[in-house]
């Protein structure tokens, strides 16, 4: 029962989704165009680049023992994480790259564990050439992870529309991903897999509600699981 609740968690994780969103716009950009994977992590798009001049950045300094001392819902750390070798060691709001150093920034799942999102944002239409393209994707809502460089617990449209255009950006889409009704289902998945027999059967119902619910305007603007943004810089 257990695998089952688990197997229907990983079914819901909105990742394939934006996976398939970062691939095709990593597939689209001009072969030889030079691109910045920010925050770059474990560099989870690097293989997607490779007709691309790929450089990445990270600050690159989540220790050993910071790690040990994450424990979320899920009962998983992040103890695994590993970094992919890093061009551009720093932070993200302080890139060592001269201006209009980049055709696109690609910067995924990170503006949440910064503590200066907006000056983020900033950094990035400097580092950008004039038409360059920022591809963008966050949480609207999240759980508290890689502590203790969580931030925020999420953005939402509106803060997108405002911050990029008012640092410089031309903002050409931000694409909610799910709605209320997937982020309640995919809570009661998370709690089902977690507990006990009693507990499953207890959620099963509401679950299966919340998953078939269709998608309204009105529950994707009350909550989403995050956004997918395509920016490009004037």
């Amino acid at each position: 029962m257990r695998r089952f609740w688990k197997a229907i968690g990983s079914g819901l994780d909105n990742q394939a989704v934006r996976d398939i969103f970062v691939e095709n716009q990593l597939a689209a950009v001009k072969s030889g165009a030079r691109l910045l994977d920010a925050g770059a992590g474990s560099q989870r798009y690097r293989e997607h680049c490779n007709h691309l001049d790929y450089v990445s950045q990270d600050f690159g300094s989540y220790s050993v023992d910071e790690k040990a001392t994450i424990v979320n819902v899920e009962g998983s750390t992040s103890a695994e994480y590993a970094y992919g070798p890093i061009d551009i060691q720093g932070d993200i709001w302080d890139i060592d790259s001269p201006d209009e150093s980049f055709d696109v920034v690609l910067c995924t799942e990170v503006l949440e564990h910064i503590p200066y999102p907006i000056a983020t944002v900033e950094e990035f239409q400097r580092v950008l050439k004039p038409g360059g393209k920022l591809i963008l994707t966050a949480p609207s809502n999240c759980l508290r992870h890689f502590d203790p460089f969580f931030f925020t617990s999420g953005f939402s449209d509106r803060w997108f529309h405002r911050i990029l255009s008012e640092s410089g950006f031309e903002v050409q889409e931000v694409t909610p991903v799910g709605d209320y009704y997937l982020w309640l289902a995919v809570e009661m998945a998370r709690t089902g897999g977690r507990h006990s027999i009693f507990a499953k059967a207890i959620l099963a119902p509401a679950f299966a509600y919340f998953k078939l619910k269709k998608p309204s305007n009105e529950s994707i603007n009350t909550l989403c699981m995050g956004y997918h943004v395509i920016a490009i810089r004037k």
